[in-house]
């Protein structure tokens, strides 16, 4: 049955599900869900909530990048990105949800303020605090390994990847000159994920948009 995920390119949550597709080699079709009116009429016909990342399968749309990648993995289909051990495979749902609630949720709030005319300091202090404190979880619960858990890629490096990809490039905007300085776990980890190739893919991809978004 096909399968088609309207996805927006600079999203860490498009991009966690894109990396899903590319690890497990699936037919997917990837369209840009807002690029066009008729898109995203599209988008807003599937779901309510008129989000992206929006995964369609046979005819019945799946919102909610966490849920897609669980579902990704439920079909069977090319190499598994959940490990069969329970302890691991909590891991990896534990660190998908620090990323997403005390990382992700913090840097939201930050994307807001990237502009420092229109800065509300107070709000930026608050966010900040809270986004070192997520890093620092994180951290705690890596070893500096290239893979988050088991040693191979997993569902918790499709969720951490983009997030620390825009991490790294939010940071310095705020005057965080090392984003890892405090959390070397982190730092090794990452650098070592960047070496997979479909991490690399995504990356690039997420770099293309920014720069774009950018104007540069």
């Amino acid at each position: 049955m096909s399968m088609k995920l309207y996805n927006a390119q600079l999203s860490p949550f498009s991009a966690r599900v894109r990396l899903a597709i590319y690890a497990k080699g699936l037919d997917v079709e990837i369209v840009e869900g807002f690029s066009t009116p008729e898109l995203e009429a599209e988008v807003e016909a599937l779901n309510p909530m008129h989000k992206v990342p929006t995964l369609v399968f046979d005819g019945k749309a799946l919102p909610e990048s966490e849920v897609i990648c669980e579902f990704l993995e439920d079909l069977g289909r090319g190499p598994s990105l959940r490990p069969a051990d329970p302890l691991e495979a909590a891991q990896v749902r534990l660190l998908a949800r620090i990323g997403d609630l005390y990382v992700m949720e913090p840097m939201n709030h930050l994307f807001g303020q990237v502009n420092p005319k229109g800065r509300d300091q107070a709000l930026v202090d608050r966010e900040l605090t809270e986004l070192r404190k997520g890093i620092g979880w994180l951290s705690f619960y890596l070893d500096g390994s290239p893979y988050a858990v088991g040693g191979k890629l997993s569902l918790a490096d499709c969720t951490l990847a983009p997030m620390l990809f825009l991490y790294v490039e939010v940071g310095p905007m705020f005057g965080i000159a090392d984003v890892f300085q405090n959390a070397p776990t982190l730092r090794s980890y990452y650098e070592g994920l960047k070496q997979d190739p479909h991490v690399t893919r995504v990356l690039v991809e997420l770099e293309t948009a920014l720069r774009k978004a950018m104007g540069r």
